[in-house]
């Protein structure tokens, strides 16, 4: 079935390469399998491209394919769904770290991306869930989400920062309008100062700690929100990676982050409130069922570079690692399967480094 897959979209991905050697195809589908087109270059807006095309300025030569809005796009579409193989992205995504946000939507994306589609469906209430701890590839190919670029260290302190963006995802939406606001969370803003930088334009009035999505579901249902904006972090699968006494159940609680998504939608969609509804992650997790047999440990660092499994702080320059700098910091980045040491015992999964299963999120948007 896997080869299957592969073929069928290797045959996609090749039509689209020929067809663009002749003229600007439009892409449509999962944007992970542009990461296999080669020396191809995006375009954004269809009206700037026409537009250019029509004017007397000569243009570049080179191979382009639409990706934004295609309205009064004169060329053919081609439609590639399938969602490839994660060993294959893992690899492809290692060669082409670098240019990855030019083809997929990043986590920074993802506020403005709430704010169009909230002004395109004139939404009353947008609601963002972000779980620590949740791969694209974790979940079931009929849920529908698209695939999103975690752009640096696949860690919580990043994933988090970037999701919530500068200007934050409040402020964004605030200033269009959408001032009622509440934030809950599972994590204590006292002893975290992660959840209190994503928490840090909310009054300690909107601010509320909660231990269970029915507790956050009271506070909603008692709050006036009407052209609101609802922010919840939520726990996901990052604790049951890092230790749990057996093997955890992780499609049971990938279902339970599913159904946290239904219950806030519901609850905001009574009294005809018109919902907008995201869910996303701060970074996936590297299973060690899918890697274990074919981990490999790196044997040339020193011990204090092997700290964390799938990353090491600084710059180091190894053919098994990328280098990336990130705010004031360096950092190298393994690609999947490696890992700076052996799994511990009760260690059920990793992250930090670049493969599918860290570095691709899901963004699950619901509307009613």
């Amino acid at each position: 079935m896997i080869q299957e897959n592969r073929a069928e979209i290797g045959s996609d991905i090749c039509r689209l390469s020929n067809a663009i050697d002749a003229y600007p195809a439009a892409f449509r589908g999962n944007r992970l399998n542009l990461l296999f087109l080669d020396n191809a270059h995006p375009i954004y807006s269809s009206r700037d491209f026409l537009r250019q095309v029509d004017s007397l300025q000569l243009q570049e030569e080179r191979r382009e394919f639409l990706l934004g809005e295609r309205e009064g796009w004169p060329f053919p579409t081609i439609q590639v769904e399938n969602r490839p193989d994660p060993w294959d992205v893992s690899e492809a995504l290692f060669e082409h770290f670098e240019h990855a946000d030019k083809i997929l939507p990043t986590q920074g994306d993802i506020g403005q991306i709430l704010v169009n589609q909230a002004l395109k469906n004139d939404s009353d209430v947008i609601a963002l869930i972000i779980v620590d701890g949740l791969s694209y590839y974790d979940l079931p190919e009929d849920i529908e989400a698209m695939p999103c670029l975690v752009r640096g260290v696949s860690t919580t302190d990043f994933g988090f920062r970037d999701v919530i963006g500068k200007p934050s995802v409040s402020q964004r939406l605030f200033s269009e309008g959408y001032r009622n606001q509440i934030a809950l969370t599972f994590f204590d803003k006292a002893i975290s100062s992660l959840s209190a930088d994503l928490h840090s334009t909310f009054g300690a009035s909107q601010l509320n700690r909660i231990n269970s999505i029915e507790e956050g579901i009271d506070i909603i249902k008692s709050a006036k929100i009407w052209r609101g904006y609802v922010q919840i972090v939520a726990p996901g699968l990052d604790k049951l990676s890092h230790y749990h006494a057996d093997r955890p159940l992780i499609k049971e609680y990938i279902s339970r982050i599913i159904e946290r998504l239904e219950k806030v939608i519901d609850c905001l969609s009574t009294k005809g409130r018109k919902v907008l509804a995201c869910l996303t992650s701060d970074h996936g997790i590297l299973w060690r069922e899918q890697v274990e047999e074919k981990t490999e440990v790196a044997d040339d660092l020193f011990s204090e570079d092997t700290k964390h499994p799938r990353y090491v702080k600084g710059s180091l320059n190894r053919s098994y690692a990328k280098a990336i700098r990130r705010g004031s910091g360096s950092f190298t980045l393994l690609k999947a399967p490696f890992l700076t040491r052996k799994w511990k015992h009760a260690e059920w999964g990793v992250h930090g480094g670049i493969s599918a299963w860290e570095s691709i999120v899901p963004v699950i948007i619901r509307k009613n």
